[in-house]
């Protein structure tokens, strides 16, 4: 019944009136769509902040106690990664828009911006978080490879690294390809009907 009369007020309406209609439906959905967006990537930040957290003071004790030069160097090369790891995720902040800004077009605009810095961070994860960890992992581990106990616990965890790293690259180009660029082709379609009305 109400059904009936939603249909004859939809099909009674003028082709002005359905158009913003789907406009606002758009809009809706778009927002709720990167409402979730954001909060994965708040937890990506919280989870970093966390591991830098832990990471930092243990590898700050290693400086100090560690009996190699080797170690020693790997640590402050661990601990200046960490800070820079967290830095270069915190930034990413910079691009995030306000709530509605000046007009809807500009807040799209500055959203596409923010979602375009997520896309090109995750995209290049690989080179500047993955595969500068591996070289000095390497190097904490070089002076104690005479020591079978030290190899076999080094082998392993590198392995472990190694599988890490590949699942996170593929994991994260996954997002990439089904969460960030679909979320900018809607705010791309969205602007562009908003402006040719």
């Amino acid at each position: 019944m109400i059904e009936d009369e939603l249909i004859k007020i939809w099909q009674s309406s003028s082709h002005q009136e359905r158009l913003k209609f789907e406009k606002s439906k758009l809009m809706l959905e778009l927002q709720s769509s990167l409402k979730r967006l954001h909060r994965w990537w708040r937890n990506i930040e919280r989870v970093n902040s966390i591991s830098a957290l832990i990471t930092i003071p243990v590898f700050m004790f290693f400086i100090y106690r560690a009996p190699f030069i080797s170690m020693k160097i790997a640590s402050a090369l661990i601990v200046v990664w960490s800070i820079y790891v967290g830095i270069r995720m915190l930034g990413i902040r910079k691009f995030k828009p306000r709530d509605l800004e000046e007009n809807y077009v500009h807040y799209l605009e500055k959203t596409r911006t923010y979602l375009l810095a997520q896309k090109r961070m995750l995209e290049t994860s690989l080179n500047w978080r993955i595969l500068t960890l591996y070289p000095i992992y390497l190097l904490f581990f070089v002076e104690l490879w005479d020591k079978p106990l030290a190899r076999y616990i080094g082998i392993i965890s590198f392995s472990m690294l190694i599988g890490l790293g590949i699942h996170e690259y593929y994991l994260r180009k996954r997002r990439v390809k089904n969460e960030i660029m679909p979320r900018i082709n809607r705010i791309d379609a969205l602007i562009e009907n908003l402006e040719s009305h």
